[in-house]
């Protein structure tokens, strides 16, 4: 039993108390990346950070994603849009429930049967106004698949935390999938590689030890922000966006969950 207790407290490691700030607004979703923030609030509006104030874009979305392959988003029925010169520009041939332009110049997702897909790179230039991409299957069920330049982190159905071997610029299928310890109702990966997961009791989780040798780390660390509990987190240029159960923003600083 010792031993147990032992190991658990290296993989989950220590909780720590955390002063952060409230953000004005109500929102379902948010995703940062590329230095911008982009949210849908539970009516589908799509909103973007300037300055110190959310301002308005254009349209009604599901879920919308920000980072090194442009802004994308994903429509009431599931179709799929890109932004283009401040338009959503519909793209064909596919539908998703979850978005993430995260990865190294590619898309992916997962589909309304939790089929993961993605976008390689070369793709890309064929998602211009009514273009028509071709997604490729990664394979297996997943709830939610977000990426980063060292790869991409995906949790299934079940709850279950996986990493997507081998994923590259070039070729995002990967080769394979290594288990990771925890159950998880979503995750995100930061542009810079860090990665951050919200639990099945609603707590946030980042992981430690991330490193290019290492790109699945080490064991998680539970941040402590009062009581607080959350549906969905993302990280950018060191600042952790955090949307609480009840909608409200929360946003700390590098400084406040360290």
């Amino acid at each position: 039993m010792r031993e147990t207790i032992v190991l658990l407290l290296c993989l989950f490691g220590a909780s720590n108390g955390a002063r952060c700030t409230d953000i004005e607004g109500t929102l379902k979703q948010v995703d940062a990346g590329n230095g911008l923030v982009f949210g849908v609030n539970p009516t589908g509006a799509v909103y973007t950070r300037l300055g110190q104030a959310w301002v308005r874009v254009p349209g009604n979305l599901k879920h919308v994603t920000v980072g090194p392959s442009g802004v994308w988003g994903v429509g009431q029925r599931l179709d799929i849009f890109r932004l283009v010169a401040g338009q959503w520009s519909p793209i064909f041939n596919a539908q998703l429930v979850q978005i993430d332009a995260g990865g190294a110049q590619f898309v992916a997702g997962v589909d309304q049967f939790g089929a993961t897909l993605c976008l390689e790179k070369n793709e890309l230039p064929k998602a211009v106004p009514n273009g028509t991409v071709a997604f490729r299957s990664v394979g297996s069920r997943m709830k939610y698949y977000s990426c980063g330049p060292l790869g991409c982190w995906g949790v299934t159905l079940a709850k279950d935390v996986y990493y997507r071997i081998n994923v590259t610029p070039s070729a995002c299928l990967g080769t394979g999938w290594s288990r990771i310890f925890g159950k998880f109702q979503m995750i995100e990966v930061g542009t810079d590689g860090r990665v951050f997961a919200i639990s099945v009791t609603k707590q946030l989780y980042m992981r430690k030890g991330i490193t290019s040798n290492k790109p699945t780390g080490w064991g998680w660390t539970k941040i402590q922000i009062g009581n607080l509990r959350f549906k969905h987190a993302s990280w950018d240029m060191g600042l952790l966006w955090l949307v609480r159960d009840d909608g409200r923003i929360v946003r700390c600083s590098s400084q406040d969950i360290y």
